[in-house]
């Protein structure tokens, strides 16, 4: 009896140490909070304070109750951090309750038609949206690119010469093709541009239709979570707000999705999928067209594919092959057609927005500092009459322009003088950069663009003028769903988040910081490079663009709200895949 008792407290000692073992290895595996993370949310702490001082004055005082401030934000983004962390890692977040039992789920998740399914779930809940907005909403710049294809194809006949890339000429031939026939033909521009919305946005809805089959069949996120994903996307009235404007980036970013998928695949099977020549023609496609509709798309499949060919071992050659053919079609071949087309190039004085804002600043509080052989060679590339009253503390294009003046050695010297300023006084280019990220740092509401009263570039010998006016009941239902955005974005319960940080600041932040973390997994080795797309998504197209906030800034974030629910959906199942049941398969 006493060797019975002996055995049964051994065996309950030894059971305990093994959960005390799991525990502590469970913990080792995914710190709740890393040393990454706790920098990464100090930092973002101080630009969040930062940021509304700057949108309201250009500047902000960096005493006491600045830091105080940041001290806070600190406190309460680690705070929630751990929580959601605490909740992933016991996998209650992915429990599936009614959710895996209910008859309807099952048929929507696992029949053969769930890709066509949730994409109609999706689009019939923006549909009411997008009727009520009829006929969509066209940017400034879509205006002059209709004008543009008008030029183009005037009389049937290939006009060269006429078309511009200062915004990607294939933007402007898939756009002007839809439109306009209907303009013409019909003298109904407005159906033109409806028909042109409910393309885009039954596309932008299969976009991510995939994303969630892919989240259920190669992911294998459970019910729960998949619910959530289709909810978020048919009822954020995020969505529906953007697939309504006619834009490049509207264009572009529902292919870039399917792009991310693909991109995701590659890391997930550490590039195997590229022995698929059904997976590489896909990828040559999306690439391409995710390259051609938008010109920073170039800069972030480039450098994505090449951090996949560098640093996973495996079918390198096969990799580099997709990535060569890639860029013979997107800028090769489409180069020979811009040549044989005559399209005019696009302005070098477009990737300067922030140097330019730099240059302003700077001038406008050193003036007397500036020579006048500097002053020459800056006014070789931007206009220095006035600059000082034209600044903008959030807005490039008062100081930048929309025409390129000066030539290649021009703006070389021109940085020459740039790197020579900054030197002198540093304080007021950092000022100058903290101004024009400030909008992507802020609580201010994403408020969607909805009417057309900007349109300088209609040509009203070429549209009617009155094409952007919406009457009757069409001028009744967009001013009652622009109020319910309104309403809806300065309620306090949802202001954060509909906000422009939410998305370009405190969603990245979680998803970097979780694909960061030391996972000590075979598995997960290479997951880490999912964050390479997202980082060059918000430094290249929105770090570096013109504006960071009113009404035109929420165009350039598309890109990165359309891709942050599968990129949250790739981080929640990497908690997934290391879980307790799963820890002793992985590592043993």
């Amino acid at each position: 009896m006493n060797n019975d008792k002996k055995q049964m407290l051994n065996c309950i000692i030894m059971a305990d140490l093994i959960k005390l073992v799991v525990w502590r290895e469970k913990m080792n595996i995914v710190k709740l909070n890393s040393k990454f993370e706790y920098t990464l949310n100090l930092t973002v702490s101080l630009m969040l304070a930062a940021a509304p001082k700057y949108i309201q004055m250009g500047y902000c005082k960096f005493n006491l109750g600045y830091f105080l401030t940041v001290l806070w934000i600190f406190m309460a983004l680690t705070v929630i951090s751990w929580g959601l962390r605490s909740m992933l890692l016991n996998n209650s977040i992915n429990k599936d309750v009614f959710f895996d039992s209910n008859k309807w789920i099952k048929i929507i998740f696992n029949s053969k038609y769930s890709v066509l399914y949730i994409t109609l779930i999706i689009f019939s809940c923006w549909l009411p949206v997008i009727i009520s907005l009829y006929p969509g909403t066209l940017i400034n710049d879509t205006w002059g690119q209709l004008g543009e294809f008008i030029n183009f194809s005037k009389g049937g006949v290939i006009h060269k010469g006429v078309l511009s890339d200062h915004h990607p000429f294939v933007d402007t031939l898939i756009m002007g093709s839809i439109i306009t026939p209907f303009g013409k033909l019909f003298h109904n521009w407005q159906l033109g541009i409806f028909v042109y919305v409910i393309i885009q946005a039954f596309f932008s809805a299969l976009s991510f239709s995939l994303t969630v089959k892919y989240a259920h069949a190669k992911l294998m996120l459970k019910n729960t979570f998949l619910v959530f994903m289709v909810a978020f996307y048919a009822l954020c009235p995020v969505f529906p707000a953007s697939v309504q404007t006619v834009s490049k980036d509207a264009l572009f970013s529902w292919i870039y999705v399917i792009f991310i998928l693909l991109y995701i695949e590659a890391i997930r099977t550490k590039c195997q999928c590229f022995n698929n020549i059904k997976y590489d023609i896909w990828m040559i496609v999306v690439a391409s067209l995710s390259i051609l509709t938008k010109k920073v798309g170039l800069y972030v499949i480039l450098f994505s594919l090449l951090a996949l060919i560098f640093l996973i071992p495996k079918n390198r050659i096969k990799s580099f092959g997709v990535l060569i053919v890639t860029l013979f079609i997107s800028v090769g071949l489409s180069g020979m057609i811009k040549s044989n087309l005559k399209v005019v190039p696009g302005g070098k004085q477009e990737m300067f927005s922030l140097p330019f804002q730099q240059t302003a600043r700077y001038y406008k509080y050193y003036k007397n500092e500036v020579t006048k052989k500097e002053y020459r060679t800056l006014n070789e590339v931007v206009d220095m009459k006035n600059i000082d009253k034209r600044y903008n503390p959030t807005l490039a294009d008062p100081v930048k322009g929309y025409n390129d003046r000066g030539s290649t050695q021009q703006y070389i010297n021109y940085l020459k003088v740039w790197f020579a300023e900054g030197i002198k006084h540093p304080r007021v280019y950092f000022d100058a950069g903290v101004a024009m990220l400030s909008g992507w740092f802020s609580f201010s509401e994403y408020n969607p663009l909805m009417e057309m009263s900007w349109h300088s570039q209609l040509n009203p010998s070429l549209i009617p003028s009155t094409v952007p006016d919406r009457k009757g009941f069409f001028k009744y239902s967009s001013d009652t769903t622009q109020q319910f955005f309104n309403d809806l974005y300065s309620n306090p319960l949802f202001t954060i988040f509909l906000s422009y940080a939410f998305y370009a600041t405190l969603i990245p932040v979680f998803v970097i910081s979780t694909l960061c973390k030391k996972w000590y997994s075979t598995e997960l080795k290479y997951y880490w490079l999912a964050m390479v797309p997202l980082i060059l998504s918000l430094v290249l197209g929105c770090w570096l663009s013109p504006v960071s906030i009113v009404f035109e800034g929420r165009r350039y974030l598309y890109p990165v709200v359309y891709t942050l629910p599968i990129m949250v959906a790739l981080c929640v199942s990497m908690y997934q895949k290391k879980s307790v049941n799963t820890f002793k398969r992985d590592d043993g």
